[in-house]
């Protein structure tokens, strides 16, 4: 059972020795100062008793708390005594209101457990009604012998205060309830444990504080608390570490001299530059670069393949890239077959004696027996013809970057990608969003290239058509705008299928529609498609042609 004559109010001044804070008043209107230790009766002309106190607080005594090195002048400060409850001797910490009337208890047992008497009738933090309200700094701690430790550490002079229900949610309510009193100080300083929980009670209470008020400090390595610092005697410790502690930030933001090394840090971004004919469009994108995701479009027979695989014809030979080719539109032996045709520069599809020859099967283990430093394909080609799930996607090409040693990627088509996901995905807009941001975030993870394919939406009737030439725009990306928005690079290749010459119907116009490392738009190249080589050869803009390189015999030689 508790005392019968419990302390009702603390931190009063005495009229005997003249102490500012060492008087306490019992139940009964009696009065005991811890500085001069007199004892004075009540009287009839003593302070009356609060009616709302509640008759179950205990009353006890002040001392120093050897096992964690806390002095009685700590304790006595803190209203933190030793009281005698169910027949032993038990942590009592008083919690007072701003008048510094006690309103709740919370008790800490032998077995660690931490009953209250009176909970509901406190709010805030503890320790908080120690404290003007305002200043420089103010440092919460995860419990009440920690922020007794710190105080003690600064010889109970500045501002520290505890969460009385311990961390995780529990933080919650008492900061939401301390908000007022913490907005007055220029620094809010969160040190709690040095562990699992404690750092799980930081992400909690920093997203809730102020931008910029907010700083993080823990207890080094080998320390779990404040108390464990202040038992070992690194008092000097204690202090250092509050006033080192780190500024929060939100993930991501990075500022200052963080911001110069990270620049000085950063490795020289090496472009890859397109053919050498292919002036205009070096000068404009100046060629590829890991990191990055571009995007190829075109109406219907275009030539987006053609142009993909003569790039990965010409990355093959000029660099030392490993390139994993997904093909959805069409099977894998027929990838390579174009590839074989375009190395030996002959249509092999044409004539498929070319098959049977020592130059087709040269060709063939040129390209697909070719390996890097560390034996991984120099190409490698995925079978996955008119199927393929987006997850799937995913995994494929971390394995074949992190397995593979693979650097350049070309996805030939997002459409069909899409396609095969039917109606369970939701909303097709809203599932290109998804991938392209996925596809744009491995590319930055795997520092990788991905040259994307992507088809047109039809045009708005009334207009030239893109298989009659019309020049596509990034509002004509069919599907979304997440694939103009993420994309680096988008480059369009327009062709009138139409034209009256042979020569304007096999030009194709590269045009740069958006390229965010020079931002240099505008008409590219113009690349003419060989009939009898299937490879892409530098042409003339096909409004300009005067004449005709072909005739109905094929081309001819000028």
């Amino acid at each position: 059972m508790n005392d019968e004559n419990p302390i009702v109010q603390t931190h009063l001044p005495c009229p005997d020795c003249g102490s500012s804070d060492a008087l306490s008043m019992r139940a009964d209107g009696s009065t005991y100062c811890f500085s001069c230790e007199k004892n004075s009766r009540a009287e009839g002309d003593a302070a009356p008793l609060r009616d709302d106190v509640n008759p179950d607080f205990a009353s006890g005594f002040y001392e120093a708390i050897t096992a964690r090195s806390i002095t009685e002048e700590t304790a006595r400060f803190w209203s933190y005594m030793m009281v005698r409850r169910n027949g032993s001797r038990t942590h009592c910490a008083n919690y007072l209101d701003a008048n510094r009337n006690v309103v709740a208890q919370k008790f800490r047992t032998r077995d660690k457990q931490f009953p209250w008497v009176s909970r509901k009738g406190f709010t805030g933090l503890y320790g908080q009604w120690l404290w003007r309200s305002g200043g420089k700094m103010v440092v919460i701690t995860e419990g009440e012998i920690d922020a007794m430790s710190v105080s003690q550490a600064q010889n109970n002079r500045y501002p520290v205060a505890s969460l009385p229900d311990g961390g995780g949610n529990n933080a919650v309510r008492p900061i939401k309830e301390a908000m007022p009193w913490l907005l007055q100080f220029d620094k809010i300083v969160l040190f709690f444990d040095n562990d699992e929980k404690g750092r799980a009670t930081v992400d909690v209470v920093k997203k809730m504080l102020p931008p910029g008020k907010c700083y993080i400090t823990y207890a080094p390595e080998g320390f779990k608390d404040a108390n464990d610092l202040l038992k070992a005697n690194k008092r000097k410790t204690i202090i250092d570490l509050i006033y080192e502690a780190k500024q929060y930030r939100p993930d991501g933001i990075v500022s200052g001299a963080a911001v110069i090394k990270r620049m000085k840090d950063r490795p020289d971004v090496v472009s890859y530059p397109y053919p050498d004919d292919w002036e205009t469009l070096n000068f404009k994108a100046l060629g590829i670069r890991l990191g990055e995701l571009d995007t190829w479009t075109s109406g219907t027979g275009m030539g987006k393949t053609t142009i993909i695989k003569a790039l990965q014809n010409h990355f093959f030979h000029t660099t030392e890239l490993n390139q994993a080719l997904i093909h959805l539109e069409e099977p894998l032996e027929d990838t390579g077959e174009d590839l074989v045709s375009y190395e030996i520069g002959k249509r092999v599809g044409l004539d498929p004696a070319l098959k049977e020859t020592d130059e087709y099967a040269k060709a063939q283990e040129d390209l697909f027996l070719a390996e890097d430093a560390e034996g991984n394909p120099r190409l490698q080609l995925y079978d996955a013809f008119g199927s393929l799930e987006e997850d799937n996607l995913y995994d494929i090409i971390r394995f074949m970057a992190v397995s593979g040693g693979c650097k350049v990627f070309w996805l030939d088509h997002l459409s069909i990608l899409v396609s095969n996901m039917g109606d369970e995905g939701g909303d097709e807009r809203k599932r290109l969003d998804a991938i392209m941001h996925n596809l744009k975030s491995l590319t930055v993870e795997l520092n990788i290239y991905i040259g994307l394919i992507c088809h047109l939406r039809k045009p708005p009737g009334g207009g030239k058509s893109f298989e009659e030439g019309a020049v596509p725009t990034l509002d004509d990306l069919r599907g979304s705008g997440g694939i103009k928005q993420l994309s680096n690079s988008v480059f369009a290749i327009s062709r009138n299928q139409q034209a009256e010459t042979a020569t304007a119907r096999n030009t194709s116009t590269l045009t740069v529609l958006k390229c965010r490392k020079t931002g240099r738009t505008g008409t590219a190249d113009h690349l003419l498609f060989n009939d009898v080589s299937g490879r892409l050869e530098l042409g003339q803009d096909p409004e300009m042609t005067s004449r005709d390189a072909f005739d109905d015999e094929g081309p001819k030689d000028y």
